[in-house]
């Protein structure tokens, strides 16, 4: 989508009174900062790809798609903060497009890789505490690395949750807390990585292990 077809959406459907510069791009999505009464907000827009060979033709990616993926993705967001995960404050969506908390200042926030962490031990804990809060609300990451951590005043924020698994259905629970294991240990194996780097110690397996013992991963099919 064209910024001038941003804009317009994001007017048009209340979600900004203006959309002011692109922040960045992902793989399926753009991100936007904006201003709605006066207080600075981050607009995420899911792309609608169209295929070369039909012009006017949407093949996979239609608006009903990129809807559902922005829905999913802003109601684990709202769940998460719910819950108490550090996440960008979730305010409003409409179809392909959601708001959230515009995690800065004049600067945005940095990612995790281009902070100089003062105290990397205090940090590492907060990263621990985000993955156990989100365990907490039934949520695995899926692709949580130093990335899509953000730092504000010392404080961790997690964003980015396209590939996050939700195990909270009670319907095929089990499922999909057995998908959701490998990417949980590829989280913290990427935590493990980075910090590493930092000289700290954080034992992945080992809270791997004590995550797999919680209330929420130890899932009991019934008799």
């Amino acid at each position: 989508m064209s910024p001038d077809r941003v804009t317009a959406d994001a007017i048009e459907n209340a979600l900004m009174d203006e959309v002011l510069c692109l922040l960045g791009s992902g793989k399926e999505a753009d991100c936007y900062l904006g201003r709605y009464k006066g207080a600075f907000l981050v607009l995420k827009v899911y792309r609608l790809h169209r295929t070369p060979h039909k012009k006017h033709g949407i093949l996979g990616y239609a608006v009903d798609r990129m809807g559902s993926i922005a829905a999913r993705e802003f109601t684990l967001l709202q769940r998460a903060y719910r819950a108490g995960v550090p996440v960008p404050t979730p305010a409003r969506r409409v179809d392909n497009m959601f708001t959230m908390r515009y995690l800065g200042e004049e600067a945005k926030a940095p990612q995790l890789k281009d902070v100089v962490l003062e105290d990397a031990r205090f940090a590492a804990e907060q990263v621990l505490e985000i993955v156990r809060g989100l365990v907490k609300a039934q949520i695995v990451h899926g692709d949580l690395s130093e990335y899509n951590i953000l730092c504000l005043h010392n404080k961790l924020f997690v964003i980015d949750f396209l590939q996050a698994i939700d195990f909270s259905s009670n319907v095929d629970r089990h499922k999909r807390i057995e998908e959701a294991k490998p990417y949980l240990l590829r989280d913290l194996r990427n935590l493990e990585r980075f910090f590493a780097k930092c000289s700290v110690d954080l034992d992945a397996d080992d809270e791997y292990d004590r995550l797999l013992s919680t209330t929420e991963l130890s899932y009991m099919r019934p008799v």
